[in-house]
């Protein structure tokens, strides 16, 4: 993907063209943004910028046998770090024993999320880590040659998932790169990434992707049609890895939905045994789909809020319009606070590695009550 290629962010893109005209490229560059945003694109077009033989002032010639194989990204100067699932005995402790299956997710989700990646490498529950191994990976890499005697680039996709002693084994490295060799540091959280490394940084912010350019790239990339693009979009809410994966996994959506339903009617209910067992079956869905399906919540509460206020109730399918102007009544200006206070602390001790059964189960104690106050 070329910057051309690649609706949206134009302040962004400018700020990288001019540290490249100006020959001013920061041997350590951090671009920062929420999930989604399009920075791991912006990092990948400014990457065959600096790799391209012929370059023009906006963007990569996508002629030269540079941009050939970056297309593939078979590029021998262009390198990727990543998380992944540590395990010696399925031989995966670097970036390159899971290559294959990053570029086929890269391939079919044009924008990576942490969820699609780790169900990529089939495991959603465990938590990926940029480890020591990588790090060593890392140091003989760059201590190559360059091949076609430009420059050396390094593509870091969710630095503040590296570990500490991976981190120190890169230090130096980032501080004092050979030259022509750039790191391009991909994060969803620098507040969460090291001190260490983080300090050594220079750093861009990269902000939501609005509704529009989301909806173009979905018509382009995906041949959606436009209304349908249009209301993923709303739906995605800036994040163009959420709209892409509602689009491909519709059934995610569809799973979503029903699990919101059911559970609201036993909170409802206050069916103790029923909501037993529906929290012992929910919580084998997998920890990134429960913090998705919580946001998914929230979102279908804030929705009600609106109907209530006769506000058009937006970006949404017409079985959860159809739910929600039954439920909404129960979800109004007394109690919505609290929920909203419930469900984000749910999603941070889900972070956290909480028991989805006792903390599902808790929360739903908690609806029981709050659903009732009219």
């Amino acid at each position: 993907m070329y910057f051309s290629d690649f609706s949206g962010q134009d302040s962004t893109k400018t700020q990288l063209l001019d540290l490249f005209k100006s020959e001013r490229v920061p041997h350590a560059l951090l671009l920062n943004g929420e999930e989604g945003c399009g920075h791991l694109q912006l990092a990948l077009s400014f990457s065959s910028l600096l790799l391209c033989q012929d370059p023009t002032p906006l963007d990569s010639c996508k002629k030269c046998s540079s941009c050939k194989m970056y297309e593939r990204y078979q590029h021998p100067d262009l390198h990727f770090s990543y998380p992944i699932h540590l395990s010696k005995t399925e031989h995966s402790e670097t970036s390159d024993d899971q290559r294959s299956f990053f570029l086929e997710a890269l391939e079919k989700y044009k924008c990576l999320g942490k969820k699609t990646w780790y169900s990529k490498m089939g495991n959603e529950n465990k938590q990926g880590v940029i480890g020591v191994k990588e790090s060593q990976s890392i140091l003989s890499k760059i201590s190559l040659k360059s091949f076609f005697g430009k420059a050396k680039i390094l593509v870091m996709w969710m630095p503040e998932l590296m570990n500490i002693q991976a981190a120190n084994k890169l230090l130096k490295l980032i501080e004092e790169p050979p030259e022509n060799t750039y790191f391009i540091f991909v994060s969803n959280n620098q507040s969460k990434i090291l001190p260490t490394i983080n300090s050594r940084l220079q750093s861009i912010n990269v902000p939501r992707l609005k509704d529009e350019n989301i909806s173009a790239f979905l018509e382009e990339r995906f041949q959606i049609e436009p209304s349908s693009a249009k209301n993923i979009a709303k739906i995605s809410k800036g994040n163009l890895n959420k709209a892409i994966t509602t689009h491909l996994d519709a059934g995610v959506s569809e799973m979503n939905r029903s699990l919101f339903v059911n559970w609201m009617r036993l909170c409802y209910s206050r069916n103790i045994a029923d909501t037993i067992d529906w929290v012992n079956e929910f919580s084998k869905i997998g920890r990134e789909q429960i913090k998705d399906f919580i946001i998914y919540s929230l979102e279908m509460y804030r929705q009600c809020i609106m109907g209530n206020y006769n506000m058009e109730i937006e970006g949404i399918s017409e079985s959860e319009r159809s739910f929600l102007e039954k439920f909404k009544p129960f979800v109004n200006h007394q109690n919505i606070s609290e929920i909203n206070s419930i469900m984000n602390d749910a999603y941070y001790h889900m972070e956290r590695n909480a028991n989805p059964k006792i903390l599902m189960l808790d929360v739903s104690i908690k609806l029981y009550k709050l659903l009732r106050t009219k």
